[in-house]
């Protein structure tokens, strides 16, 4: 669903000009028709949510955001200098919500694009070189207790989408069942887990692309392990 500017607006209690703004520094998904923008409904949901819980402060850099999830899981986000990670472990473990946690990932991809893909290919497709489940395809390597729906998540960079949709014949589609998030460096590489024969993305950036989905149940499975998360790095587990 996308909403007008005004619409937008009216949802998150501002002025057209804030919403525009918002558009302009990648907050809100947007796509420009003519003379206006068209606003993704759910990326407004998210906004309010976030202003609600008075999650409104800087998205992290993305090389911080995956960061912040290798170290979640007991990895050493060796593209991050000693000061650097130990900052970043002090900022976690004072993180005051998970709409907090989740506004500080908001960065995690540079796109995120829906593609209509034969469902006897999804499994071939994720199996792919270079790419790396997230959301529902990841939800059964962590018991998440989800079932995909026919549907699939992944990160990849743009190169590697290119070829998906040259060689699986990819349509772009609102409402497709494939969902792209394409990355500008390979983190999602260097910080992905092999589970079940998987390669999944670790359990924030997982956990944070449930909480985004449209679905109540998908996304009280991610709120519910983003939970889980960060009452870990506030143990100092």
């Amino acid at each position: 669903m996308e909403l007008t500017t005004r619409e937008a607006a009216q949802r998150l209690g501002v002025n057209q000009s804030r919403v525009r703004a918002l558009v302009a520094a990648g907050t809100l998904d947007a796509r420009r028709v003519g003379p206006q923008w068209l606003i993704d409904a759910d990326s407004v949901d998210r906004q309010a949510t976030f202003t609600a819980a008075k999650a409104t402060g800087r998205a992290m850099a993305p090389r911080v955001a995956w960061a912040a999830a290798d170290l979640a899981d007991g990895g050493d986000a060796p593209w991050l200098s000693a000061a650097e990670r130990s900052r970043l472990r002090k900022r976690l473990r004072s993180a005051s919500s998970i709409d907090v946690l989740r506004r500080w990932l908001s960065s995690r991809s540079a796109t995120v694009t829906r593609y209509r893909v034969g469902d006897r290919d999804l499994d071939a497709l994720l199996d792919s070189d270079d790419v790396v489940r997230t959301g529902v395809s990841a939800a059964a390597a962590y018991r998440l207790g989800l079932s995909t729906g026919g549907a699939a998540d992944a990160y990849v960079t743009t190169d590697v989408a290119a070829r998906l949709i040259r060689d699986f014949f990819l349509i772009e589609s609102r409402t497709g069942n494939l969902t792209l998030r394409v990355v500008e460096h390979n983190l999602h590489l260097l910080t992905a887990r092999a589970v079940d024969d998987q390669r999944v993305s670790t359990r924030l950036i997982v956990a944070a692309d449930l909480a985004d989905d449209r679905d109540t149940r998908t996304k009280s499975a991610g709120r519910d392990r983003l939970a889980v998360v960060l009452d870990e790095q506030k143990q100092g587990r």
